[in-house]
């Protein structure tokens, strides 16, 4: 659902306290209404920043600031955290303030193929880094545990994160969205999907890892580094290469997918049965994304995800992914 907003005059107060000697009073913009974390672009004497708040009353972002944190000194280029409260007293939520990523989202630059497989290899080896923090529990990860400052998600067991999954299953079948020859073949991928073992810790996701995400510089088209981590999850480790097979063919292009892939082997060993795996995953990541959609208005994302269970589900047990 869409976030609770903040006035106005809360956010100015806020960013008169946190940059009392600015020149001039800086310029804040929200950027886009409706969606998820609430984003505000400020205009300060040094350039531009971007203030995050929690979605909703008393939600805090503990668990989003460490984990720009811990990227941070393992190397990936992630926006920097300028500023940050748990609870600030202009608001009813905790906010936080990142420094601009230089670039912009590859999506946004006409690429040459060369250049695109060069970017998406060097993100591939970034999300690999990703993956690799532990994380306790699965699902959201919403806060932060005691003195090792453990990331902790929103459900203690595997079992429980997967409930959430095949509920949105039955959502999207009852839906009449798929022919009735795909239900048993989706019931089937969720079962294989819900089976996999549980493991001790969990694989940090970024959550939503597409190349509205993945930023380059605008001249030189250099790899720049990920953006917006208000998504991250506790997840099986292929979760985040899943949601990328979703988007195979749009924004980042099958080529583009096989470079990712490249790059993320480099950092990270996969599995015997990794392709299977990945499908899995992806077939249960556009089911669940499906069915939050279908509680919404029709646009754009809603119509591509319609079709995406049925094209993700022909392509079990057929070729390599690439």
């Amino acid at each position: 659902m869409p976030p609770v907003e903040v006035p106005d005059a809360s956010i100015r107060a806020l960013i008169r306290r946190w940059f009392p000697d600015e020149i001039a009073a800086p310029r804040i913009e929200r950027m886009g209404t409706g969606v998820s974390t609430p984003v505000y672009r400020v205009a300060l004497d040094d350039g531009d920043a971007f203030l995050r708040l929690g979605e909703e009353s008393g939600e805090r972002r503990d668990a989003e600031v460490h984990v720009h944190e811990l990227l941070h000194d393992a190397g990936v280029p992630v926006p920097r955290i300028l500023r940050w409260e748990r609870d600030p007293f202009e608001l009813d939520r905790s906010a936080v303030l990142t420094s601009r990523l230089p670039g912009r989202p590859i999506e946004e630059l006409d690429l040459a193929p060369d250049r695109l497989a060069t970017i998406l290899r060097a993100a591939g080896r970034d999300l690999a880094r990703i993956n690799a923090i532990p994380v306790r529990g699965y699902g959201w990860v919403d806060h932060v545990r005691g003195a090792a400052q453990h990331l902790v998600a929103a459900h203690p067991t595997r079992a429980a994160w997967v409930a959430e999954y095949l509920a949105a299953t039955k959502t999207v079948i009852v839906s009449r969205h798929l022919d009735a020859a795909a239900h048993e073949r989706l019931t089937e991928a969720m079962r294989a999907w819900a089976a996999i073992p549980e493991r001790p810790w969990s694989a940090l996701a970024h959550g939503d890892a597409d190349a509205s995400h993945v930023y380059a510089d605008s001249e030189t088209h250099a790899y720049a580094g990920i953006i917006d981590f208000g998504e991250t999850r506790g997840a099986d480790p292929l979760y985040d290469l899943g949601h990328a097979w979703i988007h195979a063919g749009e924004a980042f292009g099958v080529k583009g997918f096989g470079a990712l892939l490249a790059g993320y082997r480099e950092r990270a060993a996969l599995a015997d049965d990794w392709q299977g795996q990945l499908r899995l995953q992806a077939i249960a990541i556009a089911t669940r994304a499906l069915a939050i959609q279908l509680g919404r208005s029709p646009h754009d994302y809603r119509r591509f995800l319609t079709g995406r269970p049925h094209a993700l589900l022909s392509t079990l047990g057929q070729a390599p992914v690439p």
